[in-house]
Formats: structure tokens, sequence, C-alpha cells
């Protein structure tokens, strides 16, 4: 017989590798030693399956008489999804794609915003703030 735990961690193991086909990288960003002027290393939680989804339409722009697309906002909401068993991020760390299909979001950071709780996980569900200033202004 089947049961409903069965069930989970089959449709869980499909999602972590049908679904999760990028790399996703959560860490606390290096800090300057302010006794030796270097820059520490990067504090890595955790590497692995995950995808970055936004949340929300494209930025909207508006386009002033001299022909300047200036956009309206310069941060957005996405979604990113990990196995279960990844640890949770938290408001300190940082997101990045090390690995993704499209080569244009690899090295892109986004911030934890918040971790959902699911009664039936299948996935992890974060979310967070993708900030152009991170991000070499676009």
């Amino acid at each position: 017989m089947t049961t409903s735990t069965d069930r989970f961690a089959a449709i869980r193991h499909l999602a972590e590798t049908r679904v999760l086909t990028d790399t996703v990288k959560i860490y606390i960003p290096g800090t300057l030693d302010p006794d030796t002027w270097e820059t520490l290393p990067d504090i890595v939680l955790w590497e692995g399956p995950g995808m970055v989804l936004p949340d929300r339409s494209p930025d909207m722009t508006v386009t002033v008489q001299d022909g300047q697309s200036t956009p309206v906002t310069e941060t957005g909401r996405y979604r990113m999804f990990t196995p279960v068993a990844a640890p949770l991020a938290t408001l300190e760390h940082t997101v990045t794609l090390t690995a993704s299909a499209d080569p244009a979001a690899v090295g892109r950071k986004w911030l934890v915003d918040s971790v959902e709780r699911s009664s039936v996980p299948v996935l992890r569900l974060t979310w967070l703030t993708y900030d152009t200033t991170l991000n070499d202004g676009s």
C-alpha cells in the first residue's frame, strides 16, 4: 500500500530532478576586515539545485519626450525554489545563480526576503528581492 509519505517523496524527487534545473548559491557576502583591509571570502551556506522565477510583470518604463526610457522601479520580487532538504535561507543571506539555462541570469544576485512554510512540502519556497544596485545597475 502506498502511503501519503511515499507519494510526497515521489513527487518531491520528480520536482527536484525535473524542475530544479539551475544551480543556486545561498551565501553571506564577504566583508572587509578592518584590521587588514582585505575582503574576507563569502560564507557559503549551500549550493545546489534550484530555480529563481519573477513574481511580477516586468518593470514598467516611462518614455519621456527626448526618447529616453526610464524604469519606474529598480527592485522586484522573485521566488526561489530549492529542495526541502536544503538549509533555510535567512535575511542575512544573498542568492546567486551559478548555472542556468539562461546565461544572462548567471551571476545575478537577490536578497532573501522571507521563507514560506508548508504542511505539504514538495519544494522550499523562499521570497527574494532583486536590487539593481547589486547587479551593476541592470
